[in-house]
């Protein structure tokens, strides 16, 4: 069964990555994410104390809460204490991989995403059990010239667009066959959360709400 994150995920079509210099800033930064129009949100483990950031959000039954840079397996264990319903890395990592599977049988699951970009790194990452691949950094290296490439080999392959993603390549992106795309400082800046300006965070999530709101109608496909 798929997880209940992937498939929020294809319904959204956006993620929000929150990097913050305190737990305070990250917490802030969520909820004026979701106040904008995207209640999906990855909790970065650069973020300080980030389990308890996650836990505290994951009592939002309306958010979809998950940890990102996630390296170690001993990481994955406490984001999945704290709540997590996905895991994010640049990189594949068989133990996070392995703390991803045991908890599979939570309820709605745990939606296991981790980073490759050449269709070697991807299949490998598919075949240890990713349920999304992170094509990163598509969005400096390639962009959606390169996710059309990809699919040409590999049609079926879910795939979240990562790094270097702004409010100008988010459509091409999803035209180009991702699920969704995860977004950053385009979308969460830390300098913004730093200087406690959260409405304009609020601001720019709403911009790309509106934005994806014609893909968001309609959900992506199995596989694309």
């Amino acid at each position: 069964m798929e997880p209940l994150a992937l498939t929020r995920l294809r319904e959204r079509r956006i993620l929000a990555v929150i990097r913050a210099p305190s737990a305070a800033a990250a917490l802030e930064s969520a909820r004026a994410v979701a106040r904008g129009g995207v209640p999906i949100v990855e909790i970065t483990f650069t973020v300080p104390d980030a389990p308890s950031v996650i836990a505290e959000l994951a009592r939002d039954p309306a958010l979809t809460v998950g940890a990102g840079t996630v390296l170690t397996g001993s990481q994955a264990r406490a984001a999945l204490a704290a709540g997590a319903c996905f895991l994010i890395a640049p990189n594949f990592s068989a133990e996070v991989a392995a703390a991803a599977r045991a908890a599979a049988e939570r309820e709605g699951g745990v939606m296991f995403c981790p980073g490759a970009y050449t269709s070697t790194e991807i299949l490998a990452a598919r075949a240890g059990g990713a349920h999304l691949i992170k094509v990163y950094p598509v969005g400096v290296a390639g962009g959606p010239a390169y996710i059309r490439v990809l699919r040409d080999p590999l049609p079926d392959m879910p795939m979240l667009a990562a790094g270097g993603t702004n409010l100008e390549n988010v459509v091409p992106f999803l035209e180009a066959g991702c699920i969704g795309v995860g977004l950053g400082a385009a979308l969460a800046d830390p300098a913004l959360a730093a200087a406690g300006r959260f409405a304009e965070i609020t601001e720019r999530a709403s911009a790309f709400a509106t934005k994806v709101a014609p893909f968001a109608a309609v959900p992506a496909a199995r596989g694309r």
